[in-house]
């Protein structure tokens, strides 16, 4: 499988990544496309999985995926503050990515969206 045409756009204080999942074998499969956010301020880990959709894709097709990273998304528990806070709320970008795997992200990109 190979994941390609990434585009991504804010709407609002959303995320919308959209990307096309193609089977480049030779027997229809299933792939799942995991999503991930990262947080400057919880280092050191370094993102965590927010979305994943398993799809079915025939041999030689192509599947369109859609992610939406909403405000919860893109918000962690501040165990200094004893709350969940958003990265918007503290100025910070998060990092999304998407690939295969964690250990197999083949796209990343910074956002800061906001209302």
């Amino acid at each position: 499988f190979s994941f390609k045409d990434f585009q991504s756009e804010c709407f609002g204080d959303k995320i919308v990544v959209t990307l096309v999942v193609a089977n480049t074998g030779d027997r229809d499969g299933d792939a799942v496309p995991q999503l991930y956010v990262g947080f400057p301020s919880l280092k050191p880990a370094l993102r965590q999985l927010r979305g994943f959709q398993k799809i079915s894709v025939p041999s030689g097709g192509e599947v369109p995926v859609v992610f939406v990273v909403t405000p919860e998304d893109a918000s962690y528990y501040d165990e200094t503050a004893q709350k969940w806070v958003s990265a918007a709320e503290k100025g910070e970008q998060v990092t999304v990515s998407i690939g295969k795997s964690s250990g197999d992200l083949g796209w990343h990109k910074a956002f800061s969206c906001t209302e």
